[in-house]
């Protein structure tokens, strides 16, 4: 793939990318010799930073950088800008959280049919919880189950109150099923097993986006997918960049996506 290539697809892709990044601080993944060369992650705003990229104050030294449109897409195309990992958090609002990830992250030499029921898992406990989860593919081995919420003055909560939750539903979760799952980061405790990495879900904390391209072999994105396609026989590795003017015409499965919000105060006191 070459620039020309990456920048026409942020261009053919920007009403599905943009929902989920616009206004909120993006961490970028920057190749500008090709994922061959040095890769390098980006946050902050860098001198001469491309006028279409927005400054968004993050209470930081330096503002953290974010995207508007199309050309801010274009921009990080041009500067060799391969991933984008926006903050969880409600446009133009860094401090108030509006999605919950759970990242599906499979120990060396499972399957990928592990992944899917791992998934099927974590959708039927937030489902029971009153969420409505959805679910992509990460560019990589695992799987992304997000759950969108209302971030309105009513409903809105803090970050330690959604870092929370994601913990005690992935707890849950785990000691339900302790052979097949683990909230324990260090890798000698992944053993065969699903890491529920719930640390998505604080301040700064940030997580593939939808439609992101990802910085490795194969020209993978990171896809979302309907339920109906989290089954036997799912590849992830069939959502390219190659293939990406054939999946854009398909119907957006996430189109509903922030439709599906919902006020998670209540719902915090069942499980903290």
């Amino acid at each position: 793939m070459t620039k020309a290539d990456l920048v026409q697809y942020y261009e053919m892709a920007a009403e599905r990318i943009l929902p989920h990044v616009a206004d909120r601080p993006v961490s970028i993944i920057r190749a500008p010799e090709g994922i061959t060369g040095e890769t390098f992650f980006q946050r902050h705003a860098m001198p001469g930073s491309n006028p279409r990229l927005k400054l968004i104050d993050v209470k930081e030294r330096k503002p953290y950088v974010g995207v508007v449109d199309v050309g801010g897409l274009v921009a990080i195309g041009q500067s060799g800008g391969l991933e984008l990992h926006p903050w969880g958090c409600k446009p133009n609002d860094p401090e108030t959280p509006d999605q919950i990830t759970f990242d599906l992250d499979p120990d060396e030499g499972l399957n990928f049919a592990d992944v899917i029921t791992a998934a099927k898992t974590m959708k039927k406990e937030l489902e029971a919880l009153g969420l409505h989860p959805f679910v992509k593919t990460t560019g990589g081995k695992g799987l992304h189950v997000v759950a969108p919420i209302l971030a309105d003055a009513k409903s809105r909560i803090e970050w330690d109150e959604c870092k929370a939750f994601a913990r005690a539903v992935s707890e849950r979760v785990r000691a339900a099923d302790p052979d097949h799952f683990t909230t324990t980061l260090a890798k000698r405790a992944r053993g065969g097993k699903i890491f529920l990495d719930y640390l998505r879900n604080g301040r700064m904390a940030t997580a593939v986006a939808p439609w992101s391209p990802r910085a490795r072999p194969g020209a993978g994105i990171a896809f979302p997918l309907s339920w109906g396609q989290v089954k036997t026989g799912l590849d992830p590795r069939a959502f390219t960049l190659h293939a990406a003017a054939a999946l854009l015409k398909k119907p957006d499965p996430w189109k509903d996506f922030r439709a599906g919000a919902v006020n998670l105060r209540p719902v915090l006191k069942k499980v903290l």
